[in-house]
């Protein structure tokens, strides 16, 4: 008998997805809250920004902040 461990997925990861998943539209607050990443979603972003050279724009033109990926600005860095 194998037992397998439960593969729990990094904040990267769900981060990631959270963005993929959300398209043009773009992730808002909620949907990392929902995710459950409230606390660690903008340091996990930063990270991934600096370490992963992943490309992201923030939107406010809704009146609240959202995050979308994208190709523009390579070799920008978080703030």
């Amino acid at each position: 008998m194998t037992a397998e461990a439960p593969v729990t997925p990094t904040d990267a990861q769900l981060v990631r997805g959270i963005l993929e998943n959300a398209g043009p539209r773009g992730a808002s607050h909620e949907d990392f809250v929902e995710a459950g990443l409230a606390r660690d979603y903008i340091a996990t972003l930063r990270r991934m920004v600096d370490a992963e050279d992943l490309n992201i724009r923030v939107d406010f033109t809704t009146g609240q902040a959202r995050w979308v990926l994208t190709d523009a600005g390579r070799g920008l860095r978080a703030a």
